[in-house]
């Protein structure tokens, strides 16, 4: 199968648009620790705290495998544009079909963790309506 040396480039601005999401995601998950952290050590308890604290330690886990593979990715299609130049196309081809696969793989690991995200929330939200239907 032949190739274009652009075809591979075409991954630059996806990966970069990807990674950066991942990378303003992980700030904001270390922004919600730092503030847990602030709140305990104020005295306030956040409701079902060490489940909250599981899931934002996952989230973190989970943001630098994001990040690993989204570099892989790019390392991988630089790899692959490297082989097509020097007329190595079907390693080129393999390349580039393991850069698309890890990006599929950050993609899904992103999904989880969004996830992650919404029940750590839903935490939230539910402990708001439950202290609302005991004012009642």
């Amino acid at each position: 199968m032949e190739m274009s040396i652009n075809t591979p480039a075409l991954l630059f601005p996806a990966i970069a648009i990807l990674t950066l999401g991942y990378v303003n995601r992980y700030l904001g998950t270390a922004n919600v620790i730092r503030t847990f952290k602030k709140d305990y050590d104020g005295g306030y308890i956040h409701t079902d705290l060490i489940v909250q604290l599981k899931i934002l330690k996952k989230r973190i886990e989970l943001s630098r495998y994001m990040i690993s593979m989204a570099i892989g990715a790019l390392m991988l299609a630089c790899v692959s544009m490297l082989f097509i130049f020097l007329k190595y196309s079907d390693a080129g081809v393999v390349a580039f079909a393991t850069a698309v696969s890890a990006m599929i793989v950050s993609t899904l690991f992103s999904l989880y963790e969004t996830r992650l995200s919404n029940k750590s929330l839903l935490i939230e939200v539910h402990d708001i309506l439950d202290q609302e239907a005991n004012k009642k």
